[in-house]
């Protein structure tokens, strides 16, 4: 099995193991750019100038031609047969995949498959198992240090594809309540984007249902902390009807009713709700109490008749 692997840095293991030798940045380039277009043939001129832009024609095209023999070397010294996998003319260079070839952004196209496929709540272990490998091989983003307008496109979409998959994985963790999981794949979003709000207010349920109060409520001080300073903005009010549920439940929160006496009648069964919309439930409800409390406060002392 060969393994390409173009997130982080381009890199490529042949089958015993062995490393390619790209010599030059711009070797990886072309390369990458080839194995993301995998199956098309490109026009040597427009390679040259896509890569090489910054030189005069005659030059770009002898770099190109260099940079492809010092490639194929490369790959055929960690036994990949160019002859199928590189297939170059005087005319046309191109990548095509093959059979023995594993590469990782082929891992997260086919996760995104999945994911647009699949409802959260209802996947299966195998396409979760799927799901958590394409993330896992997202060892950063494409080329950081290429700032070519084709690169940018393609760095941008392998970026937001990654974010969707743990997304993905984070709905499902709440949808199965594995709070563990769930504050995985969530501190794993707010690396890449500390301002998801959404993701704060996941990660607070996520502490507050595994038993750990203090950092729930530590994780919306966080919260508010950032979307003031970044944006200048308080958090939404259902982030902070979260946290002050939070603060008004003591301890853990119940996951089986205990056993009590007859008294009111029994839940109707389409009446069931999960343990967060209990929570947010009950502070809807303490705070309009608390809404009608302070209306009947003004009320008295505008009018002590009353």
């Amino acid at each position: 099995m060969v393994q390409i692997s173009l997130l982080g840095r381009v890199e490529i293991l042949g089958e015993d193991g062995r490393r390619a030798a790209i010599p030059t940045r711009r070797g990886a380039e072309l390369f990458a750019f080839l194995v993301l277009e995998d199956g098309r043939s490109f026009d040597r001129g427009r390679l040259a100038e896509q890569i090489w832009g910054h030189l005069p024609e005659p030059r770009a095209r002898r770099a190109l031609n260099t940079e492809v023999w010092r490639l194929a070397a490369a790959l055929e010294a960690v036994g990949m047969d160019t002859a199928q996998a590189l297939p170059r003319g005087p005319a046309g260079i191109g990548y095509v995949g093959q059979p023995g070839h594993r590469v990782d952004v082929d891992l997260l196209r086919a996760a995104m498959r999945i994911v647009a496929a699949t409802d959260p709540a209802e996947a299966d272990a195998v396409a979760l198992g799927q799901i958590e490998a394409a993330v896992a091989a997202y060892r950063g983003d494409l080329l950081e240090a290429v700032y070519s307008d084709w690169c940018l496109l393609w760095r941008e979409t392998l970026r937001a594809q990654h974010t969707e998959a743990l997304e993905f994985l984070l709905a499902a963790a709440m949808a199965r309540h594995d709070w563990a999981a769930g504050l995985r794949f969530g501190r794993g979003l707010l690396a890449l984007d500390p301002l998801l709000e959404h993701v704060h207010r996941a990660v607070m349920r996520c502490h507050f249902h595994n038993g750990n109060r203090p950092l729930a409520i530590r994780q919306y001080a966080l919260c508010e902390q950032l979307l003031r300073e970044e944006l200048g903005v308080a958090p939404m009010d259902e982030t902070r009807r979260i946290q002050e549920t939070i603060l008004a439940v003591p301890g853990r929160p119940v996951t089986r009713a205990p056993e009590v006496p007859p008294g009111p009648p029994p839940r109707r069964r389409g009446d069931l709700r999960s343990p967060a919309q209990k929570v947010d439930m009950a502070l809807a409800n303490l705070n309009t109490a608390r809404h009608w409390l302070e209306e009947a406060s003004h009320d008295l002392r505008r009018d002590p008749t009353r």
